[in-house]
């Protein structure tokens, strides 16, 4: 199945798009930023594997890519997670930004409108 993009109308998705998107809204949750440019994607074919994925470079270490040298299906889904996070002031982690819980006003530590991850959160009284 190729869809059109949104983002490019005139241009379709290749099968590693479209794979990648389906890992994302399958194992989004599982989808974790390590450090830097470093996200680990799971497999989608075996639950326990997970794939490096360097952002950076576009590099993975699944078969795919270490065959073809191409952005793999991990490499699109690690994109779309990080599109979809945003940074805890007080932590640095990359967390999803529905994860995230925003500073009021009132908190002396972080700047209003700062966002906190749970742990950070509990950790400094705002839940």
């Amino acid at each position: 199945m190729i869809e059109k993009s949104l983002a490019r109308p005139g241009r379709t998705r290749s099968i590693r798009e479209e794979r990648g998107i389906a890992i994302f809204d399958e194992r989004g949750d599982e989808i974790e930023h390590v450090k830097g440019w470093t996200w680990l994607v799971p497999s989608s074919c075996s639950g326990d594997v997970l794939y490096g994925v360097d952002l950076k470079t576009e590099g993975c270490g699944c078969p795919d890519f270490e065959e073809h040298g191409l952005p793999c299906k991990h490499v699109y889904a690690a994109r779309i997670a990080r599109s979809k996070s945003g940074e805890c002031a007080g932590c640095g982690r990359k967390v999803r930004f529905r994860d995230l819980h925003e500073v009021g006003e009132e908190h002396l530590t972080f700047f209003e409108g700062d966002a906190l991850c749970e742990q950070c959160a509990i950790d400094h009284g705002l839940l």
